[in-house]
């Protein structure tokens, strides 16, 4: 049974709305790591920015990445804030290729294979960041079955923790008897009465009272 999820967050970069923005039809390749491009962009036209950006970088190209208009306009005309914003976009491809990593080794500890994977990236005027992934996940099992297969796990890890707490304590118990048992050992005062024979030993008892001569 396939299984889609969608997952939000929130990040503090910044919409510029992108008509090419289509689901992937498969899990996108990460991209090789680009080097930053160096432009004087300062009081340029926003379109010539935003068409710069598609240009030289690949998470643009894909249209998966929108930017606030007034943002943009922003970065056009502000360096700093254009070297934050290309910045973040040269990462897109490392944090979309962590991020179907992490899901799929999630779901596959719960028998389900990663079938289909997206990430889009809306950045807003105040240069906060909002990622939504759209994912496929096969099981080959019901909604059902599979909420069953997670209590089960989850009773049996508890079951175990269970166990491993009853043992801890047991523990505790006998390492405190054994304690106990030691310092009364200790607190009893021995006398040691020694010889070489079994007579010698007689003798001396029987000068200590002990048995009779």
């Amino acid at each position: 049974m396939a299984v889609t999820e969608i997952n939000n967050f929130q990040n503090n970069y910044a919409q510029y709305s992108n008509p090419s923005n289509k689901p992937q039809q498969a899990k996108r390749e990460t991209a090789p790591k680009q080097e930053p491009v160096k432009k004087d962009i300062q009081n340029q036209d926003v379109s010539d920015y935003y068409k710069y950006l598609q240009k030289n970088y690949d998470a643009m190209k894909s249209g998966d990445v929108t930017i606030s208009g007034e943002h943009l306009k922003k970065c056009a005309g502000d360096k700093q804030k254009a070297k934050e914003l290309e910045d973040f976009i040269q990462k897109i491809p490392e944090l979309e290729k962590r991020g179907y990593e992490e899901l799929a080794a999630r779901n596959k500890a719960l028998g389900g294979t990663v079938t289909y994977y997206e990430q889009t990236w809306t950045i807003n005027k105040d240069g906060s960041i909002q990622s939504t992934v759209y994912s496929v996940t096969e099981t080959g099992m019901t909604n059902a079955e599979r909420m069953k297969k997670n209590m089960d796990e989850r009773l049996e890890k508890q079951k175990e923790k269970n166990a491993e707490e009853k043992k801890a304590e047991e523990k505790k118990v006998e390492d405190k008897k054994s304690e106990t048992e030691e310092l009364l050992y200790q607190s009893i005062k021995t006398d040691y009465v020694d010889a070489e024979t079994i007579g010698e030993l007689q003798e001396k008892m029987q000068t200590m009272g002990v048995i009779k001569a």
